[in-house]
């Protein structure tokens, strides 16, 4: 096990070139939100777009546009109707066939064992999947052959994570290590395992443990902000393992900072977004 650095993370990361426009700066496609949470699609689309993605299209119930088009109008929109599969299955196939990378799960609630299954069986992108796609794929007889992408993340806390595996989140923290990697080879994926020293574990790579952050993150959204950072970098051409110890690191940098000017109690998952551009002014990339 080797511990994140912030040099690895430097060299790791996208270099924004002069002749660059917003189509070669990476496509996100992120399949997020539903009545009552509309904020973790604002969230993620937040932190995207701040880690430099150069076009983010977020896939959202129309009962949810017009709060997250007013928080994000710098994303386009793609709407599909709950209700209606044939619909949902168009706007899926054209986001994904346009996007670089495709992150799935943050605040889908119910709407997830609706919407997965669609992008799931379409997905030959890199992948991300986060929160209530978690909650699904725990749900099902989950086979990997279902999915398209060969370069998959999952980002679980140690509930999803004992929800993937079943068993109980006390036994995953009893011995988190042995859980990512029990779920990284039963899914053939990274898998970020997120808690106190977060854990990024693949099949053949070498296991990281991330040494940033702080108490103060453990807020509902946290975990929204940190799969928007994850999909931009994937979506910005980091392989998936490449990408979570990466947003790993950059997310805890951001939260670090965030804890020092708004204190432990204080601080917010969106303020965490905020802090984005001061940390990459530190890992000296050219924003």
């Amino acid at each position: 096990m080797i511990i994140t650095t912030e040099k690895e993370v430097r060299e790791a990361l996208p270099v924004i070139e002069k002749q660059f426009h917003k189509f070669n700066r990476g496509r996100l496609f992120l399949v997020a939100g539903s009545k009552g949470m509309a904020g973790a699609a604002i969230m993620a689309g937040r932190a995207a777009l701040r880690c430099g993605v150069g076009f983010l299209d977020i896939a959202m119930p129309e009962a949810i546009y017009p709060v997250v088009t007013a928080a994000l109008p710098e994303a386009v929109s793609s709407i599909y109707d709950p209700d209606d599969v044939k619909s949902m299955r168009k706007v899926f196939t054209a986001g994904i066939e346009k996007a670089d990378a495709v992150a799935i799960g943050c605040g889908l609630g119910e709407l997830k064992d609706r919407v997965c299954p669609i992008v799931f069986e379409q997905c030959g992108k890199p992948l991300l999947i986060d929160a209530d796609g978690l909650n699904h794929v725990a749900g099902i007889a989950f086979e990997k052959e279902l999915l398209k992408s060969g370069d998959i993340v999952l980002t679980p806390h140690s509930g999803e994570m004992g929800r993937l595996l079943g068993m109980t989140g006390r036994e995953v923290e009893a011995d988190r290590l042995q859980a990512a990697e029990t779920a990284a080879a039963r899914y053939n994926a990274a898998v970020l395992l997120k808690g106190p020293e977060t854990l990024v574990v693949k099949e053949g790579y070498e296991t990281h443990r991330n040494p940033t952050g702080n108490a103060g993150m453990a807020r509902a959204g946290s975990g929204d902000t940190l799969t928007g950072i994850i999909g931009a970098l994937m979506a910005q051409g980091e392989d998936g393992f490449t990408a979570a110890f990466s947003g790993a690191f950059i997310h805890g940098m951001a939260g670090d900072l965030a804890k020092e000017r708004f204190t432990m109690r204080c601080m917010l998952p969106t303020d965490m977004a905020e802090m984005l551009p001061e940390v990459f002014k530190t890992l000296e990339i050219d924003a």
